[in-house]
């Protein structure tokens, strides 16, 4: 189609019990007649084609392409090279998606030229294609900041790029399976990134326990690799609003990001992520910029002794007066920690309608 303003890819492997489906509901989007759908057929052994087929009789925005069995991310690869809309989103064959979804972060990105990629809360559902039940738990994400992908995929089950932003980091990687969303959003932040949240539930993310981040480890296994590069590569002042050249900026930086390590609260799980070993590493990256910076001892000291690592948390003072151990330890075991700006705030989306906005104009691409 001519002028598109968002392209859509849609791969597909053994999918065939789900394309039609999923191709209606992206028809059934408000802004359907400004998509283009690029259906990655990646050697598939069903018979998706003669489906996809008949649905092009009535949809002249879907495109086919079937190739040899490739990996996830190149599909989307591919579909990125083919791509001609102003934005750029994937659609799983067996997720929901609310009607006014692909209109709203579309808006998003158009309110917010700063932005490169639009998320919003997700639903995690156990049928698919269907729309969230009271059932269903909710994740609610919180505003952007540059270290979420330190500890989580923000992006939800549906990406939604501004394309020429995707195109300047070098789309996906494609040696992964299962986290190439995950790691691309790691070089978002290093490139100096900004997301825009669109405040609403507007994905329904099916939990198959046959997809590719279920059925194995790899996703697991990806998952470590790329947050243990990100967490040694990614520049302190990426993350946070600091002069590098003070030691006092980089120790409280450090101690910050540590305190998120044991407190930030993954959309999907129940408490904060605790995360002590990555906690206690940054803490003492803390120590090193800035020796005895009494934060971070301290923290260092709570999430041993929240351990039970009472010997290791008390050896931690040795090196101190009495009177420095007892200021260290304090008077209780929360974390303390600097008031540090992230490098970056996010936008927040306002909808017209509060909470529960109607689908909203959005204006031709620019």
């Amino acid at each position: 189609m001519s002028n598109p303003l968002i392209s859509v890819v849609v791969s597909t492997y053994c999918g065939a019990r789900y394309i039609r489906r999923c191709l209606e509901l992206l028809e059934a989007q408000t802004v359907a007649h400004r998509l283009e759908i690029l259906v990655i057929d990646s050697g598939s052994p069903e018979n998706e084609r003669s489906i996809v087929e008949e649905l092009q009789q009535a949809h002249e925005n879907i495109v086919y392409v079937r190739t040899d069995r490739e990996t996830l991310y190149a599909a989307w690869n591919r579909a990125l090279e083919l791509a001609t809309g102003t934005y750029f989103a994937n659609f799983n064959v067996d997720d929901w998606i609310r009607e006014d979804a692909l209109e709203l972060m579309a808006l998003a990105l158009e309110r917010h030229s700063d932005a490169d990629i639009a998320y919003a809360h997700w639903a995690a559902t156990t049928v698919a294609q269907q729309p969230p039940t009271g059932d269903d738990p909710v994740s609610f994400h919180s505003r952007y900041e540059p270290a979420l992908p330190l500890f989580y995929c923000y992006g939800g089950s549906t990406q939604f790029w501004r394309r020429s932003s995707l195109v300047r980091l070098g789309g996906f990687d494609s040696s992964f399976t299962a986290c190439g969303d995950l790691e691309v959003l790691c070089r978002l932040t290093l490139a100096g990134g900004v997301a825009v949240l669109v405040p609403q539930v507007l994905e329904g993310f099916f939990q198959n326990p046959d997809g590719i981040s279920r059925a194995t480890d790899v996703s697991l296994q990806e998952q470590s690799e790329v947050f243990a590069r990100a967490r040694r590569e990614t520049p302190l002042d990426r993350l946070y609003s600091i002069d590098p050249g003070d030691a006092a900026s980089v120790a409280g930086a450090w101690t910050v990001l540590g305190n998120m390590a044991m407190q930030v609260k993954v959309p999907w799980h129940e408490g904060p992520l605790h995360d002590a070993e990555f906690a206690m590493s940054c803490y003492e990256r803390a120590l090193d910029a800035m020796p005895k910076y009494r934060s971070a001892m301290h923290n260092r000291y709570v999430v041993q002794f929240g351990d039970v690592r009472w010997g290791d948390a008390e050896a931690s003072l040795d090196q101190l007066t009495p009177r420095e151990a007892a200021a260290v330890r304090g008077a209780d075991l929360d974390l303390w920690g600097p008031s540090i700006e992230p490098a970056v705030r996010g936008p927040v989306l306002e909808v017209e309608g509060g909470a529960d906005p109607r689908p909203l104009h959005v204006r031709s691409a620019r």
